[in-house]
């Protein structure tokens, strides 16, 4: 295939899945829209993630290391990863548009049996290639999506990641062991409004108060900043993917007051949440 047709390829690529961000169906991905230009510090990537940068432009630092991204590129973002990114719309369209796809423990778990092999190399915390060396597999997963087969949708990311190990990425299969603070992060996101107490997730835990405040520590964090980083992290989901008025992100993200949750999203990100709402 000649440099056209791979060009046109992926534009043609590229196109159905900017329809996908689009569309209106049920998911398990995350769709970035953006009309105004924004950047996000020290970002905690909580789970292995697969970007695709569909409009505009993504700059990010990673250890003081800058990858610079445009419309076509694909990106694997390891766990435990902190990025720096400044996400720019896109100059013809006024818009920037990213699908991100979490990809679950349960899929990795798969994908470990299948490729059976033994895993000792280490790569870099993010991968960049392009949405054509994945081009079978990313149409495939679309089209299942639009089809409403989840279960398909689950599969092509499992041969995503496999095509992922065969070019020397084996090391994406790694799964850490979970830290406490991850686990409180997960009740956390998954159900925002509930009014989470220490007593209630030291119950859960089956921790005293004095274990899980020195078992945070050790872990660089505390309470307080899990809860924060859970919620805000509701609420950048809400405002890229949704036309919803601030109060009711607000109010989906668990805070009762509107003016609270724009100061700890300012304090957190550094710009007012109303730059990220949606026409």
């Amino acid at each position: 295939m000649n440099n056209q047709s791979m060009d046109e390829e992926n534009m043609n690529l590229r196109q159905s899945l900017v329809q996908l961000a689009r569309a209106d169906i049920e998911r398990d991905y995350l769709c970035v829209r953006a009309k105004n230009q924004h950047g996000l510090s020290n970002v905690k990537v909580n789970q292995l993630n697969m970007g695709i940068i569909l409009q505009g432009k993504k700059n990010i630092n990673i250890y003081k290391e800058q990858m610079s991204l445009t419309a076509g590129d694909l990106i694997f973002m390891k766990p435990d990863t902190i990025i720096d990114a400044m996400n720019i719309p896109d100059v013809v369209t006024g818009e920037y548009l990213t699908i991100v796809v979490p990809i679950c423990d349960e899929v990795i778990q798969a994908v470990q049996i299948l490729w059976a092999s033994p895993i000792t190399n280490k790569t870099d915390d993010v991968l960049k290639f392009s949405i054509f060396d994945f081009a079978t597999e990313l149409f495939d997963w679309q089209q299942a999506l639009f089809k409403h087969d989840l279960v398909k949708a689950r599969m092509c990311i499992a041969l995503i990641l496999i095509e992922l190990c065969r070019k020397g990425f084996a090391d994406v299969l790694v799964l850490a062991p979970p830290k406490l603070s991850k686990i409180i992060y997960q009740w956390v996101y998954e159900d925002p409004q509930h009014n989470w107490l220490a007593n209630e997730i030291e119950t859960k835990l089956g921790m005293s108060s004095a274990t899980l405040r020195r078992k945070l520590r050790s872990e660089g964090t505390s309470l307080r900043e899990v809860l924060t980083q859970a919620r805000l992290a509701k609420a950048i989901e809400l405002l890229y993917s949704y036309k919803l008025p601030m109060k009711t992100i607000a109010s989906k993200a668990g805070y009762q007051s509107l003016s609270t949750f724009r100061e700890r999203f300012i304090q957190r990100y550094g710009f007012d949440p109303s730059i990220l709402l949606l026409d």
